[in-house]
């Protein structure tokens, strides 16, 4: 019998230089605003992580930062398949040009919000919206 165990993922907090975030409506979490972000592959750091899913899902340049929490999802009813990963809350500042270039196949929508304006939406994942609220304090 194979064994199965929690993936690892990053979710990717990316702020710009007017202290914006990146949040997007994905199709994997329908109904919310949340980061984009994704597994971290073998032999791959945090870090090469946050920079390929950024470029792979919304064509963006960024720099890793810092973890700012590690949070856990057990089969979480709002996401759209019955998984079980750990996931690194990473910060990461935009390097490049500010104008997403979304991947329809996982994205529906993306949009720059003021950080202190992302911690009041009512339609945010409320493990996104623990994180955001870290994040601005």
């Amino acid at each position: 019998m194979v064994k199965q165990y929690p993936k690892v993922a990053v979710g990717c907090f990316i702020l710009n230089d007017q202290q914006e975030i990146l949040l997007v409506k994905s199709y994997k979490w329908p109904g919310f605003w949340v980061v984009m972000g994704g597994h971290v592959e073998l032999g791959e750091t945090i870090a090469q992580t946050v920079v390929r899913e950024a470029k792979e899902e919304i064509g963006l340049s960024v720099k890793f930062v810092r973890i700012i929490e590690v949070v856990e999802f057990v089969y979480d009813p709002a996401f759209h398949d019955h998984k079980h990963f750990i996931g690194l809350q990473c910060q990461c500042h935009l390097t490049g040009h500010p104008i997403p270039h979304i991947d329809h196949d996982e994205i529906q929508e993306a949009r720059w919000f003021p950080l202190s304006e992302a911690i009041k939406l009512k339609d945010v994942l409320p493990v996104t919206h623990q994180t955001l609220t870290k994040l601005a304090n």
